[in-house]
C-alpha cells in the first residue's frame, strides 16, 4: 500500500508526501527495486541530488532495468552532470537494444524521452 500511496503523491505533485510513503515501502520491503527508482525520482523532484543518486544507485544495484537507468540519466542531465548521464544512458541504449520491438514502443514517453537523450549528447 505504501508504494500506490506514494505513487499517487508523487504524480499529484505532492513530494514530501511521497517521500514518506516511498521510504515506508522500503522499510516493509527492502528487496523492491521501484521503491528506490520512485524515491529517486522524488528525492529529485525535492532538490536532493545527492540523496536521489543513492536511490538511483541502489535501485540498479538491485536491478538493471533499462528504465531505472533512463530516469537515472534524465536526473543526472538535469542537474548538470552531463557525463555520468551520458554513462547512464549508455547502460540504457544497451539493454534498451535488447528489447523485443513490441516492448521498445509500448510507452511512448519512454520513446520521447530516448529520442531527446539521444539529441542532447550528439547521437
Amino acid at each position: 500500500i505504501s508504494y500506490n500511496l506514494g505513487l499517487v503523491h508523487l504524480n499529484t505533485g505532492q513530494y514530501a508526501s511521497a517521500f514518506h510513503h516511498f521510504s515506508a515501502s522500503i522499510n516493509l520491503k527492502p528487496d523492491f527495486p521501484s521503491s528506490y527508482m520512485h524515491l529517486g525520482i522524488t528525492l529529485s523532484r525535492l532538490n536532493d541530488v545527492a540523496n536521489a543518486t543513492a536511490a538511483y544507485e541502489k535501485a540498479i544495484e538491485m536491478e538493471g532495468d533499462f528504465l531505472f537507468h533512463l530516469n537515472f540519466a534524465v536526473m543526472l542531465e538535469n542537474n548538470g552532470n552531463s557525463d555520468r548521464a551520458k554513462e547512464q544512458f549508455a547502460e540504457f541504449e544497451a539493454l534498451y537494444t535488447e528489447l523485443e520491438d513490441d516492448a521498445k514502443t509500448s510507452d511512448k514517453e519512454v520513446v520521447e524521452m530516448r529520442q531527446t537523450l539521444k539529441d542532447r549528447f550528439g547521437m
